[in-house]
């Protein structure tokens, strides 16, 4: 099997837009459902708007341990002329208690005294409603807890399951699987030999994803064989919404990730003009993408971040996140190739009181 050279050198916005034609033709931009409990929904993102299936509270409760009066009865207490309501024209009530029928207000049990015969006594009137949680005082029937795209909290919990619902739609987390290749790898509990490579990427990768938002499945190691690369990436396809290849995808003698996936679907992009990072493949096979990345670890690394993370916050229906930036003076000049968009690592120090940025 040969290996072509580099099909494409677009920039990193051409890539992208192409990327995102392909992936929308091919539905892979629709989040994934699945209905879970709401007690075990923390974190996950909501699918569909969640309305509340009945009010919070459900009933007219007292908001302080005190005394249900009707407020009419309560005209005319003052201090100089203290009102005593009889027993049967009040009742005893404690916070979250229901309003018995007939009382619309609750005096607090520090404004009232009992003289012992039965009667409580009140200094002051009180208005309708007064420490009283009407019906839907927090949540009302039909009304809307949640809308779609949301993170459920602890606290969107709560008002959930106030609110009677008991499951909700969320979106399922994407399965992506991360296939390392290459002959040489070993296990990191394999004592190596010279030639060897310890095999870490895949646990980088798979944590990245992790951070993401989905749910990564790290594969055995795939030897440099195109027969095998083929079984391991049909495989890969038919269990999972993503697929990453790790390693084989640029023009080496015995890279053959290309080659494969154009027989196996559809090469979108091969090569994109950026340093490090040029070999990445996106492609598509049997309507799932499969990103083929670069083996080399920093490569590896940028260009998940770049392709494999926006896709994974799309495919759940969110926004990817901003990436955190910082200011600072270059200790020193940086050349770069005319027309290649170019990422240098750096360590950032503070001296003099300003932030000096050093290429590594």
């Amino acid at each position: 099997m040969k290996t072509a050279v580099y099909v494409d050198n677009l920039s990193l916005e051409e890539v992208r837009e192409r990327w995102r034609r392909a992936l929308e033709g091919a539905g892979c931009l629709t989040p994934a459902a699945e209905t879970v409990a709401v007690a075990q929904a923390l974190g996950r993102i909501t699918a569909a708007p969640l309305f509340a299936r009945r009010s919070s509270p459900f009933y007219n409760a007292a908001a302080m341990d005190g005394i249900a009066v009707r407020f009419q009865d309560t005209a005319g207490a003052s201090e100089r002329r203290p009102l005593r309501l009889p027993a049967g024209r009040y009742q005893r009530v404690n916070t979250g208690n229901a309003l018995p029928a007939g009382y619309d207000a609750v005096v607090m049990i520090e404004d009232v005294h009992f003289p012992g015969d039965g009667s409580a006594e009140i200094i002051h009137p009180v208005p309708p409603w007064q420490h009283v949680r009407a019906i839907g005082e927090d949540i009302v029937a039909t009304e809307l807890i949640l809308p779609q795209g949301h993170v459920i909290r602890p606290i969107d919990q709560g008002a959930l399951l106030a609110a009677g619902v008991l499951e909700a739609a969320v979106v399922r987390p994407p399965e992506v699987a991360i296939i390392p290749t290459g002959s040489e790898l070993i296990a990191p509990e394999t004592e190596p030999a010279p030639g060897n490579i310890i095999e870490f990427n895949s646990h980088i990768l798979a944590g990245e994803v992790a951070a993401w938002g989905g749910r990564p499945d790290r594969c055995p190691p795939v030897a440099d064989d195109p027969d095998a690369l083929r079984a391991g990436i049909g495989a890969a396809v038919a269990g999972h919404d993503l697929v990453i290849v790790n390693a084989g995808a640029s023009v080496g003698t015995r890279d053959y990730t290309a080659a494969v996936l154009s027989d196996l679907g559809e090469v979108v992009v091969r090569g994109v003009n950026i340093k490090p990072g040029k070999p990445v493949i996106l492609a598509l096979v049997d309507g799932t993408p499969v990103i083929g990345l670069p083996g080399y670890p920093v490569s590896a690394v940028l260009t998940a971040r770049l392709f494999v993370r926006p896709l994974l916050y799309a495919m759940q229906g969110i926004e990817t996140p901003a990436v955190p930036t910082a200011a600072g003076i270059m200790a020193r000049p940086v050349a770069s190739k005319i027309g290649v968009e170019e990422y240098v690592r750096v360590k950032l120090g503070v001296v003099g009181g300003k932030t000096m940025i050093t290429p590594v």
